[in-house]
């Protein structure tokens, strides 16, 4: 109850430091519509779903523990796998369950593996980080922000989903990488005209790094 109550306290605040707060709080009858205005369309989202759903159900079934500490994020077939883990053979355990799954095109493995895993007070972090950002890309009427999933692990902010533009996915970016408390952004956005299937520039790991904390000056 104490870690729920804190976490509450944490959202709220991240909430607050945006004059766009409305919009992130829909009813139910609101969910379908605002899904069905990503450029995926119903259908795609549903396929999405259906993905996650099923490769966190097999997550859950090969370890509890290992579905506990792995976040899945699915847009177009891709899967985006990220986490802190404390087995290294369940980094490759994971990435080998989510081929498995029916409808998947690719997997990003994202997953570290430490022996202190990801602590209570990290995962409150990561979850302000994910509202914070969002928030900034509803407050902003030139960027679809539906067309995007936000993931926050270890103070990596990953982006995914449809940019209309690069201009536009340079201000995502932008946006994610001044939230207080965010080391790295990486971008697994698609340009909305890339049929190709390819990551928009595609870097290192088949991935745009908009942000890296820069690392402390020797004396």
């Amino acid at each position: 109850m104490k870690f729920k109550s804190q976490y509450l306290v944490l959202i709220t605040a991240a909430l607050s430091l945006s004059s766009c707060i409305a919009p992130l709080v829909i009813g139910g009858g609101a969910t379908v519509g605002a899904i069905a205005t990503k450029e995926k369309g119903i259908t795609g989202t549903v396929t999405d779903s259906q993905i996650s759903v099923t490769l966190k159900a097999k997550l859950y079934q090969f370890d509890p523990d290992l579905y506990s500490k792995v976040t899945v994020n699915v847009q177009s077939g891709e899967v985006l796998l990220a986490g802190t883990v404390t087995k290294a053979e369940w980094q490759v355990e994971a990435e080998r369950i989510a081929w498995e799954v029916n409808g998947v095109q690719h997997v990003v493995n994202h997953i570290e593996v430490s022996q202190e895993g990801e602590g209570i007070g990290t995962m409150l972090q990561d979850s302000v980080i994910t509202t914070q950002v969002k928030a900034n890309l509803l407050c902003d009427g030139d960027i679809r922000s539906l067309n995007y999933s936000i993931k926050t692990v270890n103070g990596t902010v990953y982006i995914m989903g449809i940019a209309q533009s690069q201009a536009e996915l340079d201000k995502v970016g932008k946006y994610a990488s001044s939230v207080k408390g965010v080391k790295k952004v990486m971008s697994f956005a698609k340009i909305k005209e890339d049929t190709s299937g390819a990551p928009a520039e595609t870097k290192e790991e088949n991935s745009t790094e908009i942000k890296e904390e820069a690392p402390a000056e020797s004396k």
